[in-house]
């Protein structure tokens, strides 16, 4: 996202500064950004954070009268909201109001906005005692999901298909988490994503696209996605950040089953940049240039439409996903993994010929073999069309910047959360 972000702006002749509470990060290897550096945590200690992060906003702040602007970038959004009053003497900072964000996220505070307007949205329970969660069972119609009120990508959401199997997964939830736990009612279709740009409670600019694969498949962030029309997500978007007067960018979460006619549910808004933020720019609407003229000028410039049917990858991660899900649907590929391993063991115990037989009698159904070999190809030729959505060919070196893994070990001991599982 952040590269993204660098790119839109640097390419325009904006100095760009990024900033993470790691080194080595993807901004820090761009040709786009003047320099980098790191400050405390934001999640650690919210306060701690604002005060070395306006320490740096002041140390950088440019002598003459240029634009100078803050563009929070992923969950420490909401801090740099709520800590407006902090940051502004200084620079300006392209968020929405932190009691807008407050109406829209957490997930559970969605669904009692949504309630009040009049949108729909599939059923939440929020039950914080054992007897709260006893009482609403008889109300739920199975599966339902636990969601984290507060997480991203995907992490931690679990479907349960019975009372007795979401007893048990809360039970684990709380045993693994120091959070409350959101129970969803599962709503069918396909997943889209709907983000946009409001100005003063106005829509400005929108476009839409749907994840084609996930990783992990079962409810991870989207790593093959497509654009779609927006058409039948824009009036629940104006429906809900219209009244709350949304000064900046959102991203909402939709289910929809793309019949004619039938109404795609609203699951939550994230009011920030959003993984698929490539595919938004490359699909023809550039949110963070479009932000950084709001954040400047008070007015967002005007948008063209997207580019419907366009796609982006993250490569590498999109054709891990495919694999998975073709190999995955045929336990046929199982067997022949333990019969290789039989092979190999009596390969080593110089039983050659039992060996080589018993891998040959595993491969008999060759008729699988091939389906799924034409399968594969299939998605790796269909996967060829799409652009990458980690490199450009004109700043080879963020690569590097996957070293921001080791940086974080170095100097939290813990993995970043970009890449744990939850």
């Amino acid at each position: 996202m952040s590269v993204v972000i660098a790119h839109s702006l640097g390419k325009r002749g904006i100095e760009v500064i990024g900033c993470d509470d790691v080194e080595m990060t993807v901004l820090s290897f761009s040709r786009y950004v003047k320099r980098s550096f790191v400050h405390a945590p934001f999640d650690a200690d919210p306060e701690a954070f604002v005060d070395d992060l306006v320490a740096k906003v002041r140390k950088f702040r440019p002598d003459t009268d240029i634009p100078y602007v803050l563009l929070p970038v992923f969950r420490e959004t909401e801090v740099i909201a709520k800590y407006r009053h902090r940051f502004e003497p200084y620079i300006t900072v392209a968020a929405p109001s932190y009691d807008a964000m407050r109406r829209v996220h957490p997930k559970d505070e969605l669904f009692s906005t949504a309630v009040e307007l009049g949108i729909e949205i599939p059923r939440t329970w929020n039950p914080r005692t054992v007897e709260e969660l006893d009482a609403a069972i008889p109300e739920m119609t199975f599966p339902v999901l636990i969601k984290p009120p507060d997480d991203t990508g995907g992490r931690g959401i679990v479907s349960c298909a019975s009372p007795a199997e979401l007893r048990a997964r809360l039970r684990r939830y709380h045993a693994e988490r120091s959070t409350d736990a959101l129970i969803q009612e599962f709503a069918p279709g396909d997943d889209y994503c709907l983000t946009v740009l409001f100005e003063h409670g106005t829509l400005k600019a929108s476009m839409a696209y749907r994840n084609l694969r996930r990783f992990p498949a079962e409810s991870g962030a989207g790593i093959f996605r497509e654009t779609v029309d927006d058409a039948q997500f824009l009036d629940v978007a104006r429906r809900l950040l219209g009244p709350l007067e949304w000064n900046g960018i959102a991203e909402l979460d939709f289910r929809w089953d793309g019949r004619p006619g039938s109404q795609a549910r609203l699951l939550e808004v994230n009011p920030r940049f959003w993984a698929g933020l490539f595919q938004s720019v490359d699909s023809g609407i550039d949110f963070p240039w479009m932000l950084y003229q709001l954040a400047v000028t008070g007015s967002a410039p005007p948008s063209t439409g997207s580019r419907i049917g366009h796609r982006t990858k993250v490569p590498g991660l999109w054709l891990v996903s495919a694999v998975r899900d073709v190999t995955g649907s045929d336990n046929r590929f199982e067997r022949l993994r333990h019969a290789w391993q039989e092979a190999r063991t009596r390969i080593k115990d110089n039983d050659i010929r039992d060996g080589f037989a018993d891998l040959a009698r595993s491969m008999e159904r060759r008729t699988t073999l091939r389906q799924t070999i034409a399968t594969l190809r299939a998605i790796i030729q269909d996967g060829r069309k799409a652009k990458n959505d980690l490199f450009y060919r004109d700043d080879p070196f963020i690569v590097l910047g996957v070293m921001f893994v080791l940086a974080s070990l170095i100097r939290h001991r813990r993995l970043p959360p970009e890449i744990r599982s939850r």
